[in-house]
């Protein structure tokens, strides 16, 4: 979105604060309320609404790990850095416990599952399990699972620790102290620097603040000139299924991440993936859903449980991937005073408390984040 010349206020009020932070979903949120608990002062600049975005339109899963599987990540990172990013998503819960959530009506303390369908993916995931055995993470390896969702499945690797919540209690608990340090319907539309302080326009006022959290996800390349093209927005679509009579015990995960379900409750089971079948359509930041994405994950659900079952509702979200699918959390090359939180690659229901905690750690102490932005930066320059 743009903010055209008519509606800019000609005299815009400037307010002036400790920490800006622009994009109300989770991380932002987070950011705000760790500002808070460090005695800061804070503003959090929402274009829309809170959790507008993709805070509010995941599957609710609080899981450890991130995209596919702990082999996949130390295949593709390392070691060390697989362990740190799977220690994080730990940390992610425990910060989310102390803060509240489990007095939540819809948060439930719920084992999640890696199920492998097929031989290969069978084979991955317990090389997972023996890897995660190794570097001191708890988890089980079942051979056969009692509920619907093992119809077909072949074995699965259990996170015994992880757990589920509706999105929309998780956003209304993080938002609670914050009172009217929000402002929605506050998009930025420039960003200017005078002195030390770092000056951000919006329609009706102008706001300013010797640091800046950018939390805007996947929708950076229009909050952050500067980091145009670093966060790819991705999007994810999801349906749910009036489903009384199926029995699932934990929230699911299958063919290597790109499909996942869980009860959600009063009979209702959410099912959500399919977008790595279609990536070429799904590399959109328009927030629709498409019949072929939805036809697709009604036709695994349909798979997976040997019978179709009414869809009550539709709906997409808009993600940030990454260029390595680990999150960018840091000071922003180039712009001194401005950090960033995000990049989780669909995961920022298990990363984005943990790192709004690293972010505003950087932002306020200096202390660096193990995951800031000069990888990404040093990516582009080599591609280039």
């Amino acid at each position: 979105m743009t903010v055209s010349w008519w509606r800019r206020d000609p005299h815009p009020a400037i307010i002036r604060t400790d920490v800006l932070i622009v994009g109300a979903g989770v991380a932002g949120l987070c950011c705000a309320r760790e500002v808070l608990a460090r005695g800061g002062a804070c503003l959090v600049l929402e274009r829309e609404r809170v959790g507008s975005g993709a805070s509010t339109r995941n599957a609710g899963f609080l899981m450890r790990g991130a995209a596919d599987n702990y082999a996949a990540a130390v295949r593709d990172h390392g070691r060390e850095r697989a362990q740190l990013l799977w220690r994080w998503t730990e940390e992610n819960l425990a910060l989310l416990r102390a803060d509240g959530i489990e007095a939540l009506p819809s948060y439930s303390a719920r084992p999640s599952c890696l199920l492998s369908l097929s031989p290969e993916e069978e084979t991955e995931v317990r090389a997972s399990h023996e890897l995660l055995a190794r570097d001191g993470f708890d988890s089980r390896w079942v051979e056969r699972g009692s509920d619907d969702a093992w119809r077909t499945a072949r074995a699965g690797l259990v996170n015994p620790h992880d757990a589920v919540v509706n999105p929309v209690h998780l956003l209304g608990l993080l938002r609670a102290p914050l009172g009217d340090r929000i402002i929605e319907g506050a998009e930025v539309c420039a960003m200017e620097r005078e002195g030390t302080e770092i000056v951000l326009r919006t329609a009706h006022a102008r706001f300013a603040a010797p640091r800046v959290i950018f939390c805007t996800n996947a929708y950076t390349d229009t909050a952050l000139p500067a980091l145009r093209g670093y966060v790819a927005p991705r999007r994810g679509q999801m349906l749910a299924l009036l489903a009384p009579g199926l029995r699932l015990e934990m929230a699911y995960y299958a063919n290597h991440g790109s499909e996942y379900f869980r009860a959600a409750g009063d009979g209702v089971v959410v099912v959500g993936g399919c977008r790595t079948y279609h990536a070429d359509v799904e590399a959109a930041s328009e927030d629709r859903t498409t019949s072929l994405v939805q036809h697709a994950i009604e036709a695994f659900a349909t798979s997976l449980f040997g019978r179709t079952f009414p869809v009550v509702a539709r709906w997409a979200g808009i993600m940030g991937f990454s260029p390595d699918g680990l999150p960018l959390v840091g000071a922003v090359p180039g712009e001194p005073g401005v950090f960033f939180c995000g990049g989780f690659t669909g995961h920022g229901m298990s990363l984005a408390r943990r790192c709004a905690k690293a972010a505003v750690a950087e932002a306020l102490d200096g202390t660096p984040s193990p995951f800031g932005l000069s990888r990404a930066v040093a990516a582009r320059h080599r591609e280039s």
